[in-house]
């Protein structure tokens, strides 16, 4: 049987432990992302749907 050490970085997998500092160091990463308001969101997301139905 083979056993891994590393931790699984999916928030998504139940039972897999993730330390404190990880959880911390992953919000901080998605803290430094893009923001959109939710006008700029719905116009992208619009963009985006017609593009998809030509």
């Amino acid at each position: 049987m083979k056993t891994s050490k590393d931790k699984s970085k999916n928030l998504a997998t139940p039972g897999k432990p993730m330390s404190q500092d990880e959880f911390t160091s992953l919000i901080k990463e998605a803290e430094e992302g893009i923001f959109l308001t939710e006008k700029e969101f719905d116009k992208k997301f619009e963009e985006w749907r017609l593009k998809r139905k030509k």
